[in-house]
């Protein structure tokens, strides 16, 4: 046999077979379809991790202020302004963030809006606190700081 007749044969057999392509793309194929399902839960876990610590951080420094109110010091409560999915945090009364609060602020409460750009957040949101011992449903929780530093909880 002929030299480039063995270097063709060689050649040939050096590719692969679209059997194997197929079954290669078939393998990617379902492990795609496992991951990204997954991939997407845990986007949507971080987002209400993320929207239950600024609810957990909003309600510890507004009873941290009221402490601190109660010995003639003005503390602000937070804002979080880029919270994920549109949630928001509201206070009332409103003026906690502005000027502060104070000895005469008296109860605050803090409203917690999980957002409506996702109902599986929302959902998630409500299972974090849940699992907190905190009342709250896929529509949100309330809570609310008394002067003494008291802090009490519903759901929306």
């Amino acid at each position: 046999m002929s030299m480039k007749v063995q270097q063709a044969k060689r050649a040939a057999e050096a590719g692969f077979t679209l059997i194997e392509l197929m079954i290669v793309i078939a393998i990617i194929g379902i492990l795609a379809a496992i991951a990204i399902p997954k991939y997407e839960k845990y986007v949507e876990t971080a987002k209400a991790t993320t929207i239950t610590q600024d609810f957990h951080q909003a309600v510890t420094q507004v009873a941290a202020a009221q402490a601190a109110a109660a010995a003639g010091q003005v503390t602000s409560a937070p804002t979080f302004p880029n919270m994920p999915n549109g949630a928001q945090i509201t206070y009332a009364p409103t003026s906690v963030t502005s000027t502060g609060i104070s000895s005469g602020t008296g109860d605050v409460t803090i409203d917690l809006d999980p957002g409506t750009t996702s109902t599986t957040t929302a959902t998630a949101v409500s299972n974090a606190l849940t699992a907190a011992n905190i009342s709250a449903s896929s529509s949100g929780s309330t809570a609310t700081v008394t002067a003494n530093g008291g802090i009490s909880y519903k759901a929306n």
